[in-house]
């Protein structure tokens, strides 16, 4: 996808993004933030001073890091989303004229991850969850966080895992191929990343001088299929298919997966995303 193409599907899903996936990115989130040292008191070690957030989203993210981070550090949150800016400003008690809160020592931008506007050295620690394996070129990303990364800064990145170890992204698939429905597939997958080793070599090709690259696990806070449905039948990606399909087939996809998911949390199975993630320094 295009800058433009991001910005506009973006704004499209902010809201659903907001209410059922956002919740579901906070662990890895936390996961990136205390790989900054963002968490860490250890002695020696030098106070983070300035701090940005690139693809905030609605702002949950930004919302923790706010609450961690000492009161004299500078965050600077960034999303190519004018919706994503708009929720995380009301999330935040912002008006939305407002492009800073003074007292937090805390500043919003909107603007493309792929060209930031920030001075070179403006950083010593960035973060981006979930957004690398998104953006058009991921190596401008990483080029981008090297620019405006002071030497010895850090940064961190999350991307999706291994395919075959996130079920909840292969569930309406299998249930789709039972009842004939075809599903229609990007042309890059969101899991093109998913490579630790790959990745690494484009941090260090990017610049960075250490990289360090692993797999976690984290499962959907859902209770019941039900719930699963909500979350995966909101995107605008499922808004178009349903448009293409029979009314009473699209109702049969959403009570088929509902049931298939309950029967695997009923045998003890998490149903959830295998996350890659990236922590490097300049």
């Amino acid at each position: 996808m295009t800058s433009a193409e991001l910005e506009k599907k973006w704004d499209e899903f902010s809201t659903s993004f907001a209410r059922y996936y956002e919740p579901n990115t906070l662990p890895i989130c936390f996961l990136l933030i205390s790989n900054l040292g963002l968490t860490s008191n250890f002695n020696g070690r030098p106070h983070i001073r300035s701090i940005l957030e690139v693809a905030c989203g609605a702002g949950a993210g930004t919302e923790m890091c706010l609450n961690l981070k000492k009161p004299e550090t500078h965050l600077e949150a960034c999303d190519i989303s004018s919706e994503m800016i708009a929720i995380t400003k009301r999330r935040l008690g912002m008006k939305q004229e407002d492009t800073s809160i003074p007292e937090k020592r805390f500043s919003i931008t909107h603007c493309d991850a792929e060209k930031l506007p920030y001075k070179d050295g403006a950083f010593d620690a960035y973060f981006s969850n979930f957004c690398l394996h998104l953006v058009h070129d991921p190596d401008n990303m990483l080029a981008e966080a090297y620019r405006v990364l002071e030497k010895g800064g850090m940064a961190a990145w999350s991307v999706w895992g291994r395919p075959e170890n996130s079920n909840q992204f292969s569930i309406l698939k299998n249930v789709a191929t039972e009842l004939g429905i075809q599903i229609i597939h990007p042309s890059r997958s969101a899991f093109h990343l998913h490579d630790t080793t790959k990745l690494r070599q484009m941090a260090l090709a990017a610049g960075f001088s250490e990289a360090t690259a692993g797999y976690t696990f984290c499962n959907l806070m859902i209770r019941n299929g039900n719930e699963f449905v909500q979350t995966f039948f909101s995107t605008p990606e499922m808004k178009l298919t349903k448009k293409t399909l029979d009314p009473k087939l699209f109702i049969e996809w959403k009570v088929k997966t509902q049931e298939y998911v309950d029967d695997l949390m009923k045998n003890g199975d998490f149903i959830g995303l295998e996350t890659a993630y990236l922590i490097c320094k300049k």
